[in-house]
């Protein structure tokens, strides 16, 4: 989708951003709400709570990487073990690949839950 330009007073301009922020993160789209978020920010620092959800997005959007990349390196340890012990045929590869992920996004997660614990107990 081509980049719209966007019309109107500076205040109107800021509210359509927030308001598509704020669909972004309803949808789990971090990347884009952030874009949306720095924009507001940079013209309009002061607009509703912008800086602090914008914070918040990118809490998000590190989590999600983090939980992405914990799935990917599940995978790629599964697929390892799995290309270790000679599979028959590839969609054993492919059935290890997609188990490994869901432990490593399980394992992930895990791990998070334990971080956000530790930091709840200091």
């Amino acid at each position: 989708m081509p980049k719209q330009r966007l019309t109107g007073t500076l205040e109107q301009q800021c509210e359509f951003l927030y308001g598509m922020a704020i669909t972004k993160i309803s949808q789990g789209n971090y990347t884009g709400a952030k874009h949306a978020l720095e924009e507001i920010v940079k013209y309009n620092p002061d607009f509703r709570d912008s800086k602090e959800l914008l914070e918040q997005v990118k809490d998000q959007k590190s989590e999600q990487t983090y939980l992405v990349w914990a799935a990917i390196i599940g995978a790629a340890v599964f697929i390892a073990l799995g290309s270790y012990f000679g599979p028959r045929n590839d969609f054993v590869l492919l059935t290890m690949a997609l188990v490994g992920a869901l432990v490593g996004y399980g394992a992930g997660n895990l791990i998070r839950s334990y971080r956000i614990a530790r930091l709840w107990k200091e």
